[in-house]
């Protein structure tokens, strides 16, 4: 295995916050894709239902869409970016059988 795989990235160099890495950015798009689809269906179990009930429902509906939005352009900003074209690489490498 090559050593860049398993090395940590380095820290920075001033006392700026570290920019999160595109792996990074979709793990966490994806945390809010999930988050949100939790919100929704949570309202399902909304007892005794509540006034405004579907005003929530449409908000968690948005809310989930922008997150759907969201997540699939960190997908296509993973994929373009030299971490999504090393995955490629070891996927052909290493074909499932």
């Amino acid at each position: 295995m090559h050593s860049a795989l398993l090395s940590a990235p380095a820290a920075p160099v001033s006392g700026a916050a570290p920019v999160p890495t595109v792996r990074q950015q979709l793990a966490r798009t994806q945390s809010v894709m999930f988050d949100a689809r939790h919100a929704l269906y949570a309202l399902r179990e909304e007892y005794p239902r509540q006034p405004a009930r579907f005003a929530r429902i449409r908000a968690a509906i948005l809310r989930l869409r922008e997150a759907r939005a969201a997540y699939k352009a960190a997908c296509e900003a993973f994929h373009a970016s030299p971490e999504g074209e090393q995955l490629h690489r070891l996927r052909r490498q290493y074909a499932r059988w």
